[in-house]
């Protein structure tokens, strides 16, 4: 994303980058589709509104249609003379209550939050008790049956390190003049806790995630945790490379993207004395 060019008329522009959270329900994903609403298109009409000018904002992460948001990174190029408090301020007057921006600082013009990103983090929530739970219904998934805890983790060992994850992917749509994608991920860590109130957190972190890559993993994670796979299974997987060695994938509502790690991201900021907007932080229910 570059600044756009202005002509002598028109006012300069100024990029900013926004921590967001959302509510997957309210979504039809992140990116931009046509004739449904996602987290892009409301993010573009209320900037659009507030700044009167057309505005296109660029995330760290594609999240799927469901998926839950806490730390998603925008960059997006506003006018200049802005304030970003009164900003930030309106779009979560706007966009309340499943959509917030949880921090805004303006950053330098060719920051981008996307392929500027080291690693995402994502967290996933399974309940694992006998009976559901209300007021989880929108941020957990429901396992009834016991799991094995210690096994779940063992498996999870060989996600670790840099790997093919054809078969924990969908495969992407491309066309006969299109190189297929790679499927190579670096997984930096790949971890099960366990809150002691029957639900199970599995956080992941790597360099970029493909499609339902992290859903999968949970997937063929959990039937181990049954005892209807053994640990290996996720090697097996990993070296097999095809979709049918792990084809049970997690209910989207589980998964939330928590954070996103950059290059210098406490020095990130390209003006320290710009007021940060902690203050207006609305908290998201992953």
């Amino acid at each position: 994303m570059k600044p756009a060019k202005k002509s002598k008329n028109e006012p300069a522009n100024r990029r900013a980058r926004l921590i967001v959270a959302y509510h997957g329900a309210a979504f039809h994903g992140f990116a931009l589709s046509e004739d449904v609403e996602t987290v892009s298109s409301r993010l573009n009409e209320a900037l659009s509104t507030i700044t009167r000018t057309p505005t296109e904002v660029i995330g760290a992460g594609r999240t799927d249609a469901g998926v839950h948001a806490r730390g998603q990174i925008i960059s997006v190029d506003l006018p200049a003379a802005s304030d970003l408090y009164t900003i930030v301020r309106s779009i979560n007057g706007m966009c309340a209550p499943h959509l917030a921006v949880r921090d805004a600082e303006w950053v330098a013009d060719d920051f981008h939050a996307r392929h500027d990103a080291l690693w995402r983090h994502y967290k996933y929530t399974v309940l694992n008790t006998p009976t559901p739970d209300p007021f989880l219904v929108e941020y957990a998934w429901h396992v009834r049956e016991p799991l094995l805890l210690p096994v779940m983790r063992l498996g999870s060992e060989a996600l670790i390190g840099t790997h093919d994850f054809g078969s924990f992917c969908r495969a992407p749509i491309v066309s006969d003049e299109q190189p297929v994608p790679s499927m190579k991920r670096r997984v930096m860590m790949a971890r099960w806790q366990d809150t002691g109130t029957g639900i199970f957190e599995f956080e992941i972190r790597a360099n970029a995630f493909c499609h339902t890559m992290v859903r999968s993993i949970v997937g063929l994670l959990v039937e181990i945790g049954q005892g209807k796979r053994p640990a290996s299974d996720v090697r097996f997987a990993i070296v097999a490379k095809n979709r049918m060695a792990a084809t049970l994938v997690a209910p989207p509502e589980g998964l939330c993207l928590w954070e996103v790690g950059y290059k210098d991201q406490n020095q990130a900021r390209s003006h320290p004395s710009t007021p940060r907007t902690d203050g207006l932080v609305a908290r998201s229910g992953c």
